[in-house]
């Protein structure tokens, strides 16, 4: 769940790299969407209480998601478990096989991730120790996938979020290729997944699809732009109450560039020369970026669709893996996203774009927290009741309401 960078992906990666170009050919859709297309929600419940009324899937929870439409359930596991398990690697892959067959048996494809901290990410290619661990666990877990479950009830993603080139050498052309071939090797027909770094579209291009079979599918996380999707909690402290669409926002944008310099002013940690870099810095991109044609270009997959029309991959090869906005309860008590409305228009829009694209589906974020789906009265109430107003968003067709005006809540006045 990272917080996307203001410059143009399109400028950092290549367009298409020569290696990756084919002629389109019809191939077969992935293994994991037999029943249809992912239409899922991240889960992450205790795995030695599945039931626990506080992040847990009650019973409650798993209707309400079954009635909504989710039939898929991204779950993810411990990297570090698998790279350090506290009591053996067998008894690890037992907890978490147990803990996905909680999700099968409730009716929902498992689309089975790795769970780790953004400093552990790199070690299972550079570090030679956890690299060895991690392959030896990935050769464990598949086996047991493949011997539990069936290719349309789970499908495996190798890494989330993982780092590029500049921290983990070696992870598109010789990492991820031999993660495929050990995991194919024991799960000849389930569904594999890989993820470019920290999900960004543009670099799939990285990725050489030789290296992959037609069995194969790639993840994204469309989070862009960060500055609205995690507004407050991250690289933008003095940015929040951002609308969707913009243009709901009182005061237009010199309004919000005079709320978010009132809120640097009043910064105590800062010193007078960092607060003036920081009002050069918000000025910018809120000007050229957030504001560009009435906030309309917030999510460009220009060259994202090159890079798939160009190389002929079947696009139900691809996948939303990860999308949301951060929600009014955040965990850690910082601004988050109390505008509804908002939160709804950027769930349509992803899933109208992927629809219009025919990927393979889509899986919505929510951690029983800071991006809950679920209605919420404090931070410690995870709720059991989906948020209707989001529901009608992802799975609904008629136009959503705009939303009421949302203005500053700073108690100030702009002259």
């Amino acid at each position: 769940m990272f917080i996307l960078d203001v410059v143009p992906l399109q400028v950092i990666w290549p367009v298409v790299s020569a290696q990756n170009v084919a002629a389109a050919v019809e191939t077969p859709d992935p293994a994991f969407l037999a029943r249809g297309d992912i239409h899922g929600i991240d889960i992450s419940p205790p795995a030695d209480n599945w039931d626990a009324k506080s992040y847990g899937m009650t019973p409650r929870r798993l209707a309400a998601m079954h009635e909504a439409g989710f039939d898929t359930h991204r779950v993810f596991l411990s990297l570090e478990e698998f790279l350090d398990p506290p009591v053996s690697l067998d008894a690890t892959v037992d907890k978490w096989t147990a803990y996905i067959a909680k999700s099968v048996d409730a009716g929902f494809r498992v689309f089975v991730s790795f769970g780790s901290y953004p400093q552990n990410r790199s070690t299972t290619v550079v570090n030679p120790v956890a690299r060895s661990q991690f392959h030896k666990g990935l050769k464990l877990l598949c086996t047991r996938l493949a011997s539990q479950f069936t290719e349309e009830q789970v499908a495996l993603e190798m890494s989330n979020e993982p780092t590029g080139e500049s921290e983990s050498p070696g992870y598109y052309h010789t990492a991820a290729p031999q993660w495929f071939r050990m995991c194919r090797s024991k799960a000849p027909k389930m569904t594999l997944i890989f993820q470019a770094e920290s999900g960004y579209h543009d670099a799939l291009s990285n990725f050489n699809l030789k290296d992959f079979d037609a069995n194969t599918m790639f993840s994204f996380h469309p989070y862009s732009p960060g500055e609205f999707t995690h507004q407050g909690i991250g690289n933008q402290p003095y940015l929040y109450n951002v609308p969707m669409p913009i243009t709901r926002y009182a005061g237009g944008l010199d309004k919000m560039i005079a709320d978010a310099f009132y809120r640097i002013s009043q910064d105590t940690k800062i010193t007078a020369a960092q607060k003036e870099a920081e009002r050069e810095r918000y000025k910018g991109f809120l000007t050229y970026f957030l504001w560009a044609n009435d906030g309309s270009k917030w999510e460009d997959w220009t060259v994202f669709k090159a890079w798939i029309a160009q190389t002929g991959i079947n696009p139900k090869r691809i996948v939303a893996g990860e999308f949301g906005v951060v929600s009014e309860f955040n965990y850690n008590g910082t601004p988050a996203m109390r505008d509804v409305a908002s939160r709804a228009h950027f769930m349509r829009k992803i899933t109208a774009q992927v629809k219009a694209n025919n990927f393979g589906g889509w899986v919505v974020h929510q951690a029983l927290g800071d991006f809950n789906l679920f209605e919420q009265t404090s931070v410690s109430d995870q709720g059991e009741v989906l948020i209707p107003e989001l529901v009608d968003a992802l799975f609904g067709t008629d136009a959503l309401p705009s939303g009421p005006a949302v203005r500053s809540t700073d108690t100030h006045t702009t002259q």
